[in-house]
């Protein structure tokens, strides 16, 4: 799994490190046990972690809308095999733009 990540430019190095340790997560079964490690580690609230989280933005580096080029988006650690299962992918904008045409493998 190869993913890139876009910090907002006011974030420390801590706070970059939280964001790949809250995204190097790969168990279906503990997402909540995983957050409230995070919190503990960092000395923060679930609230300070999802502001923190909202700072940074990830993307596959290698799934790509097919019209655009644009890579695919993560929200959640989650979002990475459903992602990878898809045989094509458009992204949001993409879609409007053609009037909902674009829709293969959505």
């Amino acid at each position: 799994m190869s993913v890139n990540f876009v910090f907002d430019s006011n974030l420390d190095d801590e706070a970059k490190r939280l964001c790949h340790q809250y995204w190097s997560y790969v168990s279906p079964n503990d997402y909540i046990a995983h957050l409230k490690i995070l919190c503990y580690d960092y000395n923060i609230r679930s609230d300070e972690l999802f502001a923190t989280l909202a700072k940074c933005q990830v993307y596959l580096d290698d799934i790509h809308c097919e019209y655009c080029g644009r890579p695919y988006h993560l929200d959640v650690p989650a979002d990475i095999p459903h992602a990878r299962q898809q045989k094509s992918w458009f992204c949001d904008g993409c879609i409007s733009f053609s009037g909902g045409q674009l829709t293969v493998g959505r």
